[in-house]
């Protein structure tokens, strides 16, 4: 039996979910899926330039972790570049940061800054739900009660 893995902290969710090169098949690929932690990892190291150290305690993980997934968020990266095919940001145990909130219509998360109206930038729906502490595997929070 393994060890239990960390919720590992996430800003905010991505603006977009799904990349496809130009002129790949999209129906022939299996899709390649990055983890939401490891969005976060790339946000953070290659766009916001932190370095391990500090990008670690911000996910609230050890820095060999982050690299690890960092790591794994190139290659996948990298392969999405070289190879084609779809690539999807869905998944992964994350802890996300606060005002964020989950579309009962497209199931996406997204953040609204306060004082904005509370509608999904994606599908414009009115149909939403704060997101749970823990969002796991695309966001699917939004399919309990809510309660």
């Amino acid at each position: 039996m393994g060890r239990n893995e960390i919720v590992r902290s996430v800003n905010s969710p991505p603006r977009f979910f799904r990349f496809n090169a130009e002129d790949s098949p999209t129906s022939q690929k299996k899709p390649i899926e990055l983890h939401l932690d490891e969005y976060e990892a790339l946000r953070l190291a290659d766009k916001l330039n932190y370095d391990h150290k500090d990008a670690s305690r911000i996910m609230n993980i050890s820095r060999p972790t982050f690299t690890r997934l960092l790591n794994r968020a190139r290659k996948k990266a990298a392969d999405f570049l070289t190879d084609g095919g779809p690539l999807e940001i869905a998944g992964g145990r994350i802890l996300f940061a606060s005002n964020v909130y989950c579309c009962k219509t497209c199931h996406r998360p997204f953040q609204v800054e306060p004082g904005e109206a509370i509608s999904c930038p994606r599908c414009n729906g009115n149909q939403v739900i704060k997101a749970q502490p823990s969002c796991q595997h695309d966001c699917r929070c939004c399919e309990e009660s809510d309660a």
